[in-house]
């Protein structure tokens, strides 16, 4: 019965006919609010409307025109499992402020061929982004696992498209999210798949020492099944395309289906081996071997047939061979082999894990951080199991030939004794290797977190200014290449503002260097909060002089701003040792959508001739330039 609920849910995730209403029965879908002081997080599920593009040809002229022919979407995801269509969704965000509002679009499936969105406010295009895991992944707007696409809302009801093909399933669990609310939930989020990944790790290397020591092929096996999932885990999550091998685009496209493959064939081996299949039963034995080759078959095959026809058999033949697997252990432990119950565990964990999973995507039972990780939970306990499974069966078949030792030496009282203080001295070495390995590991676990902590903060303290709290040339230096970038590729504008305190040797002359250095602070404060969009730039250049980096806003709009800016810094007011200090700055400014040969020295040298012009000017002024050919 659990294989059949299993197979049922299945089924259920991969029939995308039940997932939509009649075509015409409603275009009318929910409008979600968003503003500065709402939810820093949207799951939108399925309250989304849906177009099925079957030969994949509409424009997204023709999509926004087809009214009538968009569908709900009935069920709780956005789930339409393995198609060979082309699905259009459809939701509108309305920013009930009077500004406009950065938030970012989450879709968190990594392994889709082609996402492509469409920002409309009324009828003007806003945004447009093509994405998938089949485009380098340096091209993406944000450097993230899955794809993330920001949004700067107009006021009122934005509309937004999303186009979704692939040649495996089709997913869209959108999330809308607060740029700031995104970064610290995706750092939770690595944390949780790093323990998972660790776990999985440790796993693999300690049994490879215990597999150098004993020889037991049982360990090579369960190396094999145990890093085929780790492997598979990490590109189903986009971790290896986001860090391992993110301009492999070509092997990304089937690597899914090929880690499939791989640790199925381990685990057919793995089960063989370690029943002793061979000697306890010639059919079940067959059986799993024909499974193994099949599965052999099929890992070579990934490389040379279409991902969609090896993903989907790759999907199919891991419920039989895991539910075998399951059977044959449970059969061994019920004929009395002792050493199969971790093993009948931990393939019972996985099982439960995966409908704990499916329940919690159809509906079945609410969604938390238990339901939504519980495949990742039931592997970890699986992996932990197998390892005490291996562990287990060393000892049974140590058990067994001192039982028939101590048989065949029954009226030997003195060698007798000595097998006992051999197996105590055993047990004793064991328990010492134990101690020695849970000992070492933990060192080494402590050791890397010293080592990570020493990273972020030796990261933090190379991109931060000491004196003011923000950026630094460096981490500016970093960052406007990669804006730079994405302005070249989408064509739109950048503009690169520098600015210094006008006669800023003289507040240090009058009032001491410390006071310098509060002017500096009392800036940096003032302006920090004013530079706030995803992507825009604030550091500090040098000495009293900062640059000011801001993306899509054009010469007017940049000019208005720095104005803005300038009178801001004119009106403030810093308090130091009984005075009021009142400083101006000048800025120099350049603002141009960059071409080909535009190199970042070019953005910095124009806008330090307008500088130098708003000086030359009597300063306390905003000077633009125009960036030459």
């Amino acid at each position: 019965m659990p294989f059949l609920l299993l197979w049922a849910l299945i089924l259920a995730m991969c029939a995308p006919a039940h997932a939509l209403a009649q075509a015409g029965q409603s275009t009318s879908f929910p409008t979600f609010d968003v503003s500065i002081n709402g939810s820093g997080r949207i799951d939108v599920g399925a309250r989304m409307g849906v177009l099925v593009d079957r030969g994949g040809l509409l424009t997204i002229t023709q999509v926004r025109s087809l009214g009538p022919d968009w569908q709900a979407i009935n069920r709780k995801s956005a789930n339409f499992g393995f198609t060979d269509d082309t699905f259009w969704l459809r939701l509108q965000l309305n920013n009930t402020d009077a500004q406009t509002l950065a938030r970012l679009i989450e879709l968190p499936i990594p392994f889709l061929d082609h996402v492509e969105l469409f920002h409309f406010a009324g009828d003007n295009l806003q945004g447009h982004y093509a994405l998938g895991d089949e485009q380098p992944f340096a091209q993406r707007p944000v450097q993230h696992r899955n794809f993330i696409m920001p949004l700067t809302l107009a006021a009122g009801v934005n509309t937004v498209y999303l186009r979704l093909a692939s040649s495996g399933t089709i997913e869209a669990p959108l999330r809308i999210w607060d740029p700031v609310l995104f970064s610290a939930a995706s750092n939770d989020e690595n944390l949780l798949q790093g323990a998972v990944i660790g776990v999985l790790l440790i796993m693999i290397i300690y049994n490879l020492f215990v597999f150098f020591s004993t020889r037991d092929i049982n360990y090579l096996y369960y190396i094999g099944f145990v890093a085929s999932y780790l492997l598979f885990h990490l590109t189903l999550t986009g971790f290896t395309f986001a860090y391992i091998w993110p301009d492999a685009v070509r092997w990304n496209s089937f690597a899914i289906s090929t880690f499939i493959a791989s640790a199925a064939l381990f685990t057919c081996l793995f089960t063989n081996h370690f029943l002793k299949l061979k000697s306890f039963s010639k059919p079940a034995f067959h059986l799993v071997r024909a499974m193994a080759l099949f599965s052999a078959v099929l890992l070579c095959l990934t490389f040379l047939l279409p991902y969609s026809w090896t993903v989907r058999v790759g999907a199919a033949i891991t419920i039989p061979i895991a539910g075998t697997a399951l059977v044959l252990g449970y059969w061994r432990w019920w004929r009395g082999a002792r050493f199969a119950r971790y093993f009948c565990l931990a393939w019972t964990a996985i099982l439960i894990g995966l409908i704990v999973l499916n329940a919690g995507k159809l509906g079945w039972i609410p969604i938390n951080i238990w339901t939504e990780n519980a495949s990742q939970i039931g592997i970890v306990l699986q992996v932990i199991l197998l390892s005490f499974t291996l562990a287990d069966r060393i000892n049974n078949d140590r058990t067994l030939r001192i039982n028939a030792q101590a048989v065949a030496l029954g009226h030997e009282r003195k060698a007798r004794a000595s097998q006992e203080r051999l197996v105590e001295a055993t047990a004793r070495a064991n328990r010492e290797l134990e101690a020695r390995v849970e000992s070492r590991t933990t060192d080494l676990n402590a050791t890397l977190e010293q080592l990570k902590v020493a990273n972020d903060r030796l990261l933090m303290l190379s991109t931060t200014d000491g004196l003011t709290q923000i950026g630094n040339r460096a981490s500016f230096d970093a960052a406007i290449s990669v804006e730079l970038r994405r302005a070249q590729r989408q064509q739109i504008s950048l503009t690169i503002t520098l600015f210094d305190i006008d006669h800023f040797k003289r507040i240090n002359d009058t009032y001491g260097h410390l006071a310098g250095d509060a002017c500096l602070r009392a800036l940096s404060d003032l302006m920090r909060p004013r530079i706030h969009r995803a992507g825009d730039i604030l550091a500090r250049y040098g000495g009293e002089e900062f640059v000011i980096a801001l993306i899509g806003v054009d010469a007017e709009q940049s000019i208005a701003m720095a104005e803005e800016f300038r009178a801001a810094i004119e009106n403030l007011v810093v308090a130091f040792d009984d005075h009021n200090i009142r400083f101006t700055a000048s800025f120099g400014l350049v603002c141009a959508v960059p071409a080909a040969q535009h190199q970042v020295r070019d953005y910095l040298a124009t806008a330090d001739r307008a500088l130098y012009a708003a000086k030359d000017s009597g300063r306390n002024a905003v000077r633009a330039a125009v960036l030459a050919d």
